[in-house]
C-alpha cells in the first residue's frame, strides 16, 4: 500500500495543477482515499430572493452553490466516466438532453458559499462521500519516474436564472479558485 498526497492552492493556479512523480509505482488498484477542500468565490453561487418571479418559492430566500468535480488525467474510459446531459444552450447549438460524458471526472461536493451562513454549515455536514472510491480496479499499471499527473477542477454554473449549466473548467472563471482556496487529494495504490 502506497499513499500519495497532492495539495494545491489558488495562489499559483486557476484550478489545475500538474505533479511530476519522482519514483516509479507499480500497482493494480488505485483508490481515491480522501478529498478535503475549501473552494469559495463569488462566481460559484447564486442568491435567489423569494420575490424572484417564477422561482417556485414565495417565502424563502436561498443561495444555490455550484456543484464541483475533480478531473484526473490518468484515468481512461475503463476507469471512470461521468455521464451527464447538456443544458441545451442555444449559443452552443446543442439540444437539451445531448450527452455530455467526461472521462476521468468525479463529483466532489459543492462550493463553500459563505462559511458563516448557518444553513450552509448544515448542508456541508450532510454532503455524502463514499471514500475510499475505486478509480482503477485490478488493472496492472506502471507509473514511471517523470510521469505527470494532472488534477483539474470543474464546476457547474448556477448563475443563469437559477439553472445548473454544463460542467466547465474552473479556469474559465477569474476568481473562483483564488488564494483563499485549497484542495488536498489522497490516492492509495494497491
Amino acid at each position: 500500500m502506497v499513499l500519495l498526497n497532492f495539495s494545491f492552492t489558488g495562489e499559483a493556479t486557476t484550478g489545475s495543477a500538474t505533479f511530476t512523480l519522482i519514483k516509479e509505482y507499480k500497482f493494480k488498484t488505485c483508490l481515491l482515499k480522501d478529498i478535503k477542500y475549501t473552494i469559495t468565490g463569488e462566481d460559484l453561487f447564486e442568491q435567489i430572493a423569494s420575490t424572484t418571479s417564477g422561482d417556485g418559492q414565495s417565502t424563502i430566500n436561498t443561495t444555490i452553490p455550484s456543484p464541483l468535480a475533480l478531473h484526473m488525467d490518468f484515468l481512461d474510459s475503463n476507469d471512470c466516466v461521468l455521464y451527464g446531459l447538456k443544458d441545451g444552450a442555444v449559443t452552443a447549438g446543442e439540444s437539451a438532453g445531448d450527452p455530455q460524458n467526461i472521462t476521468g471526472l468525479i463529483p466532489i461536493g459543492t462550493a463553500d458559499v459563505t462559511l458563516q451562513q448557518a444553513y450552509y454549515q448544515t448542508l456541508k455536514n450532510n454532503v455524502s462521500h463514499s471514500y475510499p472510491y475505486t478509480l482503477i480496479q485490478n488493472r496492472p499499471q506502471t507509473w514511471a519516474v517523470g510521469k505527470d499527473l494532472v488534477f483539474t477542477l470543474y464546476y457547474r454554473d448556477v448563475r443563469t436564472d437559477g439553472l445548473v449549466k454544463d460542467w466547465a473548467l474552473m479556469s474559465g472563471l477569474t476568481d473562483a479558485f483564488n488564494d483563499m482556496c485549497s484542495i488536498d487529494i489522497t490516492l492509495e495504490l494497491l
